[in-house]
């Protein structure tokens, strides 16, 4: 069995992340509950650049992690899915009936982005865990974030467990970081490049496509 794997924030999303995504639905729907000194710093959170709001969890510090995992249901189910443009959700179906594995390799928290498992009707979703004690996250991660060479570890990890041929899949990611994963199955697609990975997919060969 061969997988067609596919980034997240950027790829299957374009121009933005699940991460701000879900802040913003949580903090607009009033279903996160926080103190109002939280919730003033993550309507800050909101405003600030992709990579930041990767880098620090501490937002989610004492946040109880059955709400959290109730909350991120509701708002992949309404809100997440319908940011997924029709051409991504096309090439999804294609793989799907060609009877590939599924499954999608993010940064982003797995705990906000694992509902897509059963809404895109995926194999399965892997993310950056976050560490939890006493049934309410620390705001600390459990494990290195899912980027870069983890993707590659992370997706030779799912080939073992859901018995696909990596080498010989397919990848979709649009930044720098997915060179990694791109590098290491036959079939890349660059999706959305920032311009170090345009770049790079122009030297290789690789084709290139647009999520809109």
């Amino acid at each position: 069995m061969i997988a067609a794997l596919f980034d997240l924030d950027g790829t299957l999303l374009p121009d933005t992340s699940a991460e701000r995504e879900f802040i913003r639905f949580a903090l607009h729907t009033g279903q996160q509950t926080a103190p109002e000194a939280v919730r003033t710093f993550l309507s800050w959170v909101v405003h600030i650049p992709t990579r930041g709001v990767r880098s620090n969890k501490t937002y989610f510090g004492n946040v109880e992690m059955d709400l959290l995992a109730e909350t991120a249901e509701t708002f992949c189910r309404q809100q997440l899915t319908r940011r997924i443009p029709d051409q991504a959700q096309r090439l999804i179906a294609a793989h799907r009936t060609a009877g590939d594995c599924l499954g999608i390799v993010s940064g982003a928290p797995e705990i906000l982005i694992a509902p897509l498992r059963d809404l895109l009707d995926l194999d399965f979703v892997v993310g950056t865990k976050l560490t939890c004690e006493q049934g309410r996250l620390t705001g600390d991660l459990d494990g290195p974030r899912v980027s870069g060479r983890e993707k590659v570890r992370q997706a030779d990890q799912a080939a073992r467990t859901y018995e696909f041929d990596l080498r010989e899949s397919t990848a979709y990611g649009n930044a720098f970081d997915d060179r990694f994963l791109l590098a290491a199955v036959a079939r890349p697609v660059v999706v959305n490049p920032d311009i170090w990975l345009a770049r790079l997919a122009h030297q290789k060969g690789w084709p290139i496509c647009v999520f809109s």
